[in-house]
């Protein structure tokens, strides 16, 4: 069975260029390491690093029938339902899109990046688009809810942000998401400036989170903070 779908992410922001894009989401159902109270697709079904929907084959198959015919420049994956870094199967998917010599982008959030057995797949991409929220502890674990056995925490996130950052030879695109009420406030905004200070990254993007949008002003004014202008 083809499970893969072909549509983007209506709020991704990356910056525009003139490559044709073939965006490919991996994830039938929605697999991340959290279950988030805030987030837009609803509510984990397959909570934990790694969920495997079945066998690839058909999948790969007609991944490889839509790169033939629309002779993308840049394959762009995203989980479609969760974070695609939760499927095991995208080593191969990365791969494939190589053997058709196009470059690859991946779509996640920066959980997993630096996590061994993720990290390794996540080095392959040529283009890194990946966003976080929280780096407070309280906050990351009332929003994220991880499993209390992943011994997730804001600090493995940073750790893993930072690491990854720091070997990844491509162009990353960090993106910073404010969540109104939960870290727009001067506190937060400063703790988030101390991690990004700490992250190698090719581009910068501060936005806000679709269900609790801060300000323009706000957001404005923060990604100033930031960028430290």
């Amino acid at each position: 069975m083809d499970y893969f779908k072909y549509k983007q992410y209506e709020f991704v922001k990356a910056n525009a260029d003139d490559r044709k894009v073939l965006s490919v989401m991996i994830n039938p159902e929605k697999a991340c390491i959290f279950n988030c109270q805030i987030c837009n697709l609803g509510q984990t079904k397959y909570q934990g690093e790694w969920h495997d929907f079945g066998p690839i084959e058909d999948s790969l198959k007609g991944l490889e029938e839509r790169i033939i015919a629309e002779k993308p420049d840049i394959v762009e994956v995203t989980a479609g339902q969760g974070d695609p870094l939760t499927n095991p199967h995208l080593g191969e998917v990365v791969d494939l899109i190589h053997k058709h010599g196009c470059a690859a982008r991946l779509i996640t959030n920066c959980y997993l990046l630096g996590v061994e057995g993720h990290i390794e797949t996540s080095l392959k991409f040529e283009e890194m688009i990946a966003g976080f929220c929280f780096v407070d502890e309280d906050t990351f674990k009332l929003i994220h809810r991880p499993r209390v056995e992943s011994q997730f925490s804001a600090a493995k996130q940073t750790e893993s942000m930072i690491r990854f950052s720091h070997q990844y030879k491509g162009k990353f695109t960090l993106r910073v998401l404010l969540v109104k009420g939960y870290n727009d406030s001067d506190e937060q905004v400063a703790k988030l400036k101390e991690v990004v200070d700490q992250i190698k990254y090719t581009t910068l993007w501060v936005g806000t989170w679709p269900k609790f949008n801060v300000s323009d002003e706000r957001v404005a004014e923060i990604d100033k903070i930031i960028r430290g202008k």
